[in-house]
């Protein structure tokens, strides 16, 4: 089951967040018959966007992470929800070239030019975005830009995503961070921990965040928050059919000159919708009555 855990060490003024989203980025590699390459990419980024939904205040927010790269996996948009359900998708899927080894370092398809986009959002409106230029893409440092520069906490990441016989294995990662009335020496030989690979080889060898805390010295931590994260879209037909609707009266015209059956298939779940001609029908004449009304 994965897991998102919350802890705050008083004495020290530094939270520290662990996730597990194992078993979601292995749905979701399935779900999109992602290679090896790209199902460690969108490993990683689940993790990431999982860490930063340890945020997230009410019930109805999201937070969304969108990676551009100019290498050839395109890139990926993933989500978290203050419910714990996530999702996403890589741009491409199968990268023959490197598919043949679970280890092809990721940098190779992520190519020298990057940029990461941070969209918190609730059901209403857009909370706040943020863009990072990210030269080369590296998810680790973007995150911990973002945690710098725009919540103004000094911050440190660590992500461990792993394949064997060509299917995700482990998907894990901790973020560490000092809180305003923290002091930076309690808070810099922490970080030496994270330079200095500690933290990469005890989350290769599946610790949890208890092993993590007593690691990094932070005895008095106390689990603030413990979450289920689950993979789970928030597509369905209802959603399918508004988005048709949209559509000119021509294009919905053409369709049913056509008698074509539109197939619409969720970019973040893989899920096929078909909208029958009696539908595309009703929007076109509900359509054309709005049209007239105005």
């Amino acid at each position: 089951m994965d897991q998102l855990f919350y802890g705050f060490s008083k004495e020290k003024m530094i939270s520290l967040t662990f996730v597990d989203v194992t078993e979601s980025a292995k749905i979701l590699e399935k779900q999109h018959l992602s290679g090896p390459t790209a199902g460690r990419f969108l490993g990683e980024a689940l993790a990431a966007v999982a860490l930063l939904s340890a945020n997230l205040g009410n019930e109805d927010e999201r937070i969304s992470l969108q990676a551009q790269v100019s290498g050839q996996i395109g890139g990926c948009l993933v989500d978290a929800s203050r419910n714990g359900n996530l999702r996403g998708y890589t741009m491409i899927k199968i990268l023959n070239e490197f598919d043949h080894s679970d280890s092809t370092p990721l940098q190779q398809v992520l190519g020298d030019v990057g940029a990461l986009t941070f969209l918190h959002s609730n059901r209403k409106n857009v909370i706040a975005q943020h863009r990072i230029t990210c030269n080369p893409m590296n998810l680790r440092h973007g995150l911990a830009r973002y945690f710098n520069d725009f919540e103004q906490k000094p911050t440190a990441i660590e992500i461990s995503v792993t394949s064997r016989d060509h299917n995700l294995h482990r998907a894990v990662g901790i973020c560490m961070s000092r809180y305003p009335e923290g002091q930076s020496e309690d808070f810099i030989p922490l970080l030496e921990r994270f330079n200095d690979k500690t933290i990469e080889k005890a989350l290769a060898h599946a610790v949890d965040i208890n092993v993590l805390s007593k690691m990094l010295g932070l005895d008095d931590l106390a689990i603030i928050e413990r979450r289920v994260l689950v993979a789970k879209c928030s597509c369905s037909h209802e959603k399918v059919i508004y988005s048709i609707s949209c559509l000119p009266v021509e294009e919905l015209e053409e369709i049913l000159e056509q008698n074509e059956i539109p197939e619409v298939i969720c970019h973040f779940c893989s899920k096929s919708y078909k909208i029958g001609p009696a539908e595309i029908a009703r929007l076109l004449r509900e359509k054309k009555e709005r049209q007239e009304q105005d």
